[in-house]
């Protein structure tokens, strides 16, 4: 009995180390993967920009576009925005009988819980405003009206199209 007593005692240490280098593996671990997060958030937030460089970025862009028109010259172009950049969270989804249940992740905890970034969105695009040569021309202006309204995501209803002053 006293060897089986002496094997039991030897057994339970041996799991009691066990436990103690997965215990320390594991918070080695979790430090790193909380340095990682904050490599994340310092990226998130070097991503946002000044609302009015998207909007001198979409009207380059438009320029651009139109300019390679048939009909089309001399392309000014001027964007509106409604709102600034918004902050995408992480959210945990979970579906039970009666529909489902999202949740805010967050990180950390009491006071210095937070919700944890995972991005953000640009600016949404109010209108746009285009002022060509061939502006005057109906079919000039619906293309130009389609090209830019597909090719931003935008509805047609935001875009207007002028002729240039001569």
């Amino acid at each position: 009995m006293e060897g089986e007593n002496k094997k039991e005692k030897k057994g339970g240490l041996i799991i009691l180390l066990i436990c103690g280098i997965l215990g320390l593996v594991l918070m080695i671990g979790g430090s790193i993967g909380a340095e990682d997060k904050n490599a994340t958030d310092t990226e998130i937030k070097e991503y946002e920009r000044d609302p009015d460089e998207y909007a001198r970025e979409i009207e380059e862009k438009v320029v651009r576009l139109c300019s390679g028109i048939e009909g089309v010259k001399n392309v000014k172009a001027i964007v509106t925005l409604k709102g600034g950049y918004r902050t995408v969270y992480a959210i945990n989804s979970q579906s039970s009988g009666t529909g489902y249940r999202n949740e805010l992740v967050t990180t950390g905890s009491g006071s210095g819980e937070r919700a944890v970034a995972v991005g953000y969105e640009n600016p949404e695009i109010a209108g746009i405003g285009i002022v060509c040569d061939g502006g005057s021309n109906s079919n000039v202006r619906l293309t130009v009206t389609e090209l830019v309204s597909s090719a931003f995501g935008i509805s047609a209803n935001k875009i207007s199209v002028a002729e240039a002053n001569k």
